[in-house]
């Protein structure tokens, strides 16, 4: 059985997980961007709780957000200025960046790498990023055209560029809702998904924006 059959579903419950316990906090009327929002729909939730933020989705496929704003296009190409977001979150998006697997994506191995590299960009100082991703003990891979498969290491070498700080990582089973924030590493090979918060420092450890 294949543990990470469950895909956005899945991934979206960890996300409502996150911000119902507290983990995860948005500003006061912050720029939010969406990095893949044609599934998993959480921004139209969202939105009815917190009408405040101001919400971009970036997609290759068509995807309609009341309230927000949707781009389709491919989020390695897409143009904003630096620091243009206060939040940034993919759920259920990065691990699939480049391999394929949607109808137009572009086929780049470091697709999900550079989309990294562009959050950091985009985000403000002091801002945060949220995406899980399928994870496993053992060692990283990628599965076909459809998703790499991320360890402890890769989440920190493909995906926390410079610029970014891996500030807390939360891991999650298939089908059991609810989030573990440090499993005993007996237990940790059980974890399927690994929701990651990233923060952007207001300075950097030399003292410049």
């Amino acid at each position: 059985m294949d543990p990470y059959g469950a895909g956005g579903d899945e991934c979206l419950s960890l996300f409502a997980a996150a911000y119902a316990t507290g983990r995860l906090i948005f500003p006061p009327a912050a720029r939010v961007l969406e990095v893949g929002c044609a599934e998993a729909d959480w921004m139209t939730p969202m939105l009815a709780l917190r009408p405040d933020l101001q919400m971009t989705g970036v997609d290759w496929r068509a995807c309609a957000r009341p309230g927000a704003v949707t781009l389709r296009q491919d989020i390695l190409a897409a143009l904003f200025l630096p620091a243009s977001f206060d939040v940034a979150i993919g759920i259920s998006s990065v691990e699939h960046l480049g391999l394929g697997h949607y109808d137009q994506d572009p086929l780049d191995p470091e697709g999900d790498r550079r989309c990294m590299v562009r959050v950091a960009r985009w985000l403000k100082p002091g801002g945060w990023a949220y995406a899980d991703v399928p994870f496993e003990v053992g060692g990283f891979r990628v599965v076909g055209t459809s998703h790499r498969v991320y360890d402890a290491e890769t989440l920190h070498t493909r995906l926390t560029p410079p610029g970014l700080r891996l500030e807390q990582v939360w891991y999650g089973t298939s089908g059991q809702e609810g989030l573990r924030d440090a499993p005993h590493p007996d237990r940790l090979h059980l974890m399927h998904y690994a929701a990651c918060y990233w923060v952007k420092p207001t300075r950097s450890p030399e003292g410049s924006a």
